[in-house]
């Protein structure tokens, strides 16, 4: 519901640089009336030369082209006027704004350079919108008539009854049954039979995948029946296993005990102390032996000392009775003999060493043979090295003992583990025999639910039947104010919409009516849909514009058109802007709002609003 409190704009048309600001919820039943001030045509009557007031051109139909401007983008003459809105005499953006009751407001600018800015407030959310394209621009408009529930034909055709836009009877056929269906909001059928057959393909996607997901858990219950097949087979073997295993261990315990009783362990200390003594003895031996080791160089030595004098006492011997190199004189054997003496005491001397040398060799030589003796009987038989790898394997085989007894222990008080795991396995198929029942619950629900939106579908779907329904279910109640408001305006040729939503007459059709015929007809069926859309859902705005419905009717149909507005329409709406410039139109209203535009013919100015 469009409930406007106050409209305001400023360079708009017709309209200069300076605001203009109407509260509509003041105006109640308000004429509204032009004056165009200037001079006029020429023309000659009894009185000569006068001056006529005009009033076309003056700006009335600016008021309720700011609101259609305002609220679509658009005016009475042109779905996309663009620059065309703009008092370019100015020089400035053209702006206009729109104030509800509730608080809400749509404020629309043309700037200059072709841009656009929309901006809307609603429920205290400010958005603001601006293009360059006309794409966007019919995005932002279609944003902005969903927000406001906006249809243009609709407001047209029961609010905003103009002389520019067609009426519902001068409409295509087409356009004119698109627009009642929306007003019957038969349009929403396909919407609705959409969004079922949506929720249809979401619901069968949802039953797949239970339906894969219970085929997932039967093959996870297979897997796990088999699984507890072979783990229930183990845990009945489990018990002789383990005597089994428990036999093996002391089995081997016992093997490995009679490996370690063959084994004959030496005593290691007394070996040790065996084997000092061997060592000790050695030492001895390698002493004695280096002491003879020094007679045998001695020896040695004074044998070559031995053989040198022997050499030396021949070699006098030799020269005894010969002559001398050195004095050429024989020489005498006393002199050879005084030579020879004291080299044989030195080698006398030298023997006696050697056989003492000699004797202490072979003393040393015997005590050594018969260490050797005492060694070769005193030496054990064994090794340390060998006595301590006997003990080893020895502890080796005793260790093997202990753990194959702890592990024969440890086997007997094992508890079966193969308990837990058919436990868990069991709980585990239980869940999955739970999840598969789960699942088919919701696949039955789901498929309950898919059959529920499937026959919305198809009922929505069914446009014919279903449409033929709403028609026949409110088309009676518009045809009934229709022939009201024709009777009101006394019109002998009677329309009414059919169940197809086409046009029937008693008479003639609408093409042939007289143009005040057309014009009575036109008001009858705006307002017919008026009511129709209060009684359905209530009144579409509070504000309800004729714009020079007067200018073809005859003095008649003037007197019906104000006997409707004041009688019909008084209770309805609160605001009814009426513009003409009928004189029998002047003094029927509470309020008249004058629209006066001062220039001359070739500049006319700008015009300014006053209350009379």
């Amino acid at each position: 519901m469009l409930e406007l409190r106050e409209i305001e704009w400023r360079n708009f048309m017709s309209y200069g640089d300076y605001d203009t600001r109407l509260e509509l919820d003041s105006l109640s039943q308000c004429l509204i009336t032009g004056e165009v001030l200037g001079e006029g045509k020429a023309v000659f009557d009894d009185s000569g030369f006068a001056k006529i007031k005009k009033s076309n051109g003056a700006g009335k139909s600016t008021l309720p082209q700011v609101i259609l401007w305002t609220l679509f983008g658009r005016t009475m003459h042109s779905a996309s006027p663009g620059d065309k809105v703009v008092n370019w005499f100015t020089g400035k953006d053209c702006r206009s704004k729109i104030t509800f009751k509730n608080g809400d407001y749509i404020t629309r600018t043309r700037k200059s350079g072709g841009h656009n800015e929309l901006i809307y407030v609603k429920d205290g959310d400010e958005t603001s919108t601006t293009s360059d394209t006309l794409s966007t621009t019919k995005n932002q408009q279609a944003e902005l008539n969903r927000v406001f529930g906006l249809d243009w034909d609709l407001l047209c055709g029961s609010m905003f009854f103009n002389q520019y836009s067609k009426p519902w009877m001068e409409m295509a056929d087409s356009t004119r049954k698109r627009a009642i269906e929306r007003a019957l909001h038969v349009d929403r059928f396909e919407y609705r039979a959409k969004a079922a057959k949506g929720k249809c393909d979401k619901l069968d996607v949802e039953v797949n995948k239970k339906r894969r997901k219970i085929e997932n858990l039967v093959e996870e219950q297979g897997r796990l029946t088999k699984t507890l097949e072979r783990t229930q087979a183990a845990s009945a073997q489990f018990g002789s296993n383990r005597k089994e295993r428990q036999r093996r261990a002391l089995q081997n315990a016992l093997s490995e005990k009679q490996k370690r009783d063959a084994i004959q362990r030496p005593n290691l200390e007394k070996l040790q102390k065996k084997w000092d003594v061997v060592k000790q003895i050695h030492q001895k031996i390698t002493t004695m032996q280096e002491e003879a080791n020094k007679h045998s160089r001695r020896i040695a030595n004074l044998e070559g000392t031995e053989t040198s004098d022997k050499q030396k006492i021949k070699l006098w011997q030799d020269k005894a009775g010969k002559v001398c190199g050195a004095c050429g004189q024989d020489v005498p054997e006393t002199h050879t003999a005084a030579k020879i003496e004291p080299i044989q005491r030195s080698l006398g001397e030298t023997k006696q060493e050697i056989e003492t040398e000699t004797a202490a060799l072979e003393e040393f030589t015997s005590k050594i043979k018969q260490m050797k003796t005492i060694i070769s009987s005193k030496s054990p038989e064994t090794s340390m090295r060998d006595a301590k790898s006997t003990h080893d394997q020895w502890d080796r085989h005793d260790k093997e003992i202990n753990r194959l007894k702890a592990e024969a222990k440890s086997i007997a008080t094992e508890e079966n583990p193969h308990t837990a795991t058919i436990a868990d396995t069991t709980q585990y198929q239980k869940k999955c025999k739970e999840d598969i029942e789960e699942a088919e619950e919701d696949i039955k629900r789901t498929d309950y639910l898919n059959r529920h939106f499937h026959y919305i579908y198809k009922a929505w779907n069914d446009r014919t039947k279903i449409k033929s329904f709403v028609f026949k279910e409110h088309i009676p109640y518009i045809n009934r104010r229709l022939k009201h408001y024709l009777d009101v305006f006394g019109l002998d040729v009677q329309i009414e919409l059919t169940p197809a939503l086409g046009i029937k007459s008693n008479m003639w059709g609408y093409e042939f009516e007289s143009g005040g015929e057309r014009k009575r007809t036109d008001v009858a069926f705006m307002l017919a849909m008026f009511d129709f859309h209060e009684q359905m859902y209530g009144r579409q705005s509070n504000v309800l514009v004729l714009d020079e419905v007067d200018g073809r009717l005859d003095d008649d149909g003037i007197d019906s058109l104000i006997n409707v507005i004041k009688n019909d329409l008084a209770t309805k709406v609160e605001t009814v802007m009426v513009i003409s410039h009928r004189n029998m139109m002047h003094d029927v209203f509470e309020n008249e709002l004058r629209v006066k535009r001062t220039g001359t013919d070739e500049f006319r100015g700008f015009s300014q609003l006053e209350v009379v």
